[in-house]
């Protein structure tokens, strides 16, 4: 019996041992490695800074009113329609018109008080005149009292001539030099009233073409050819005139011509200057792409929230009007550009295989890795992946610029490997799972994160995989 047991235990023994042996070549042949990969993708690479800005017209015009009164009436734009938002302008165009009633009656007023000054000129004219005559006969009988006062002197008082009659002739001389000079003062008065009345007359002209000039400012009319971009007022509203003129009407001189107003943070400021070329896109036309150049950086910078940012003045072009005022521009400052360059995900620098996954013969390809930029990349080839030594350039933070070293075999389309997927649906890298990494240092094993019932984000699978570069 001893002996029967002892074969029945020997060969369930051997059984045991050839189902495991079994069961765990099955499951080596079902868990056969799966490489994930990314793709090498060449052309453009664009070093940009990123902002927002506003399109704005670069030249608006305020026309605003200066006079009191009721708006009466609209004026008509240049298709004959009524002037309203958008309407096309030329210069001295109608816009508006106040009520000039009281304008007229303040007219008529001027009117008047000019016709007043010219009638109080012409009198003073009068004046003068006779004043200058009234000199003339006080000078002319002054000389033949002087005349005769000589006479009287030469002849003395005697036998020929009585002292009486020598008085006479000296009281006719001092009567006719008094009469004299009052003729003259007469004659400066009436002087004086003719430049009054000139006075008068200037003022009251400068008070006509006031009013005149009022009358014109009743006519609201554009000072430029443009487009209407905003009308503030109604017929029948009143508009009352202050120290600041009251705005009517906002015109764009010319929106073919435009500009965008970009909030650029200082972070990236340095890298912004005068003449670069910009390309923007805005939310109403997603699939279409314009460009720009930078005019200038206004210095006075803004801050919010402790960011501080400056305004960036891109002049744009837009022939077609397809671009519209005060639209959001999503924009990129193109600091530089390389044309045709190899380009690879992020992503793909950060694998590192294990042994057993590396082509036979290049297990030792490692030296030089690390040193100026340089890195090492996994090719796949067929069941196992290859290093490729390559200089890292630029990075936009989803991609890098790379150059093979010592022409090293890599092209557009060859596929990088990134992870390795087993087991069904995880993707693992086999140098964060505790195992030995032939090219790094080893990490220890971590445990698997769970999303915690979050949403995967925007570009992300739930995986937490990085997203790929943006379409070109």
């Amino acid at each position: 019996m001893k002996t029967i047991l002892k074969v029945i235990i020997t060969l369930t023994v051997v059984a045991l041992a050839v189902w495991v042996w079994v069961h765990y070549a099955t499951n080596r042949r079902e868990n056969k490695r799966c490489f994930s990969t990314t793709t090498v993708t060449c052309g453009d690479f664009v070093n940009k800074v990123q902002a927002t800005g506003t399109l704005e017209p670069q030249e608006l015009v305020d026309v605003g009113a200066q006079v009191t009164g009721e708006i009466k009436e609209f004026g008509t734009d240049v298709h004959g329609k009524r002037v309203d938002y958008g309407s096309e302008v030329k210069a001295g165009q109608l816009l508006a018109r106040i009520d000039d009633t009281l304008v007229e009656l303040d007219i008529k007023r001027a009117e008047a008080q000019v016709a007043q000054a010219q009638a109080q000129i012409l009198s003073a004219a009068a004046a003068v005149a006779q004043a200058e005559a009234a000199v003339a006969q006080a000078q002319a009988n002054k000389n033949k009292a002087d005349r005769d006062m000589q006479r009287a002197e030469k002849l003395g008082v005697g036998d020929a001539l009585s002292q009486m009659e020598y008085d006479q002739f000296v009281n006719a001389a001092e009567s006719t030099a008094a009469a004299v000079q009052s003729a003259q003062a007469q004659q400066q008065t009436s002087r004086a009233q003719q430049a009054n009345a000139e006075a008068a007359l200037q003022s009251a002209q400068a008070q006509l073409t006031r009013e005149l000039r009022n009358r014109d400012y009743t006519r609201i009319t554009t000072p430029v050819d443009g487009t209407i971009v905003v009308r503030q007022v109604n017929v029948g509203q009143t508009v009352v005139s202050s120290m600041n003129a009251t705005t009517l009407f906002l015109v764009a001189r010319d929106l073919t011509h435009m500009q965008i107003w970009a909030s650029v943070n200082e972070a990236d400021i340095a890298k912004v200057s005068a003449g670069q070329e910009v390309r923007y896109t805005v939310d109403a036309l997603p699939n279409e792409t314009f460009t720009g150049r930078v005019n200038k950086i206004r210095p006075n910078a803004t801050m919010s929230s402790n960011v501080v940012t400056y305004i960036v003045e891109v002049d744009v072009e837009n022939p077609e009007r397809k671009l519209l005022p005060y639209m959001s521009a999503n924009v990129n400052f193109i600091v530089e550009e390389f044309k045709n360059c190899l380009m690879v995900p992020d992503i793909a620098f950060d694998f590192h295989p294990l042994p057993e996954m590396i082509a036979p013969g290049v297990q030792q390809m490692q030296s030089g890795v690390g040193a100026d930029d340089t890195a090492l990349l996994w090719k796949k080839q067929g069941e196992h992946v290859v290093p490729v030594r390559v200089q890292r350039g630029r990075d936009d933070g989803t991609r890098s610029v790379v150059v093979p070293i010592n022409g090293e075999g890599l092209e557009a389309g060859d596929e990088l490997v990134i992870g390795v997927q087993q087991s069904g649906d995880v993707r693992v890298n086999p140098s964060q799972e505790g195992e030995k990494n032939l090219f790094g240092m080893n990490r220890p094993k971590r445990r698997e994160r769970s999303a915690g019932g979050a949403e995967p984000k925007p570009g992300q699978d739930a995986k937490n995989s990085r997203p790929g570069p943006p379409p070109m």
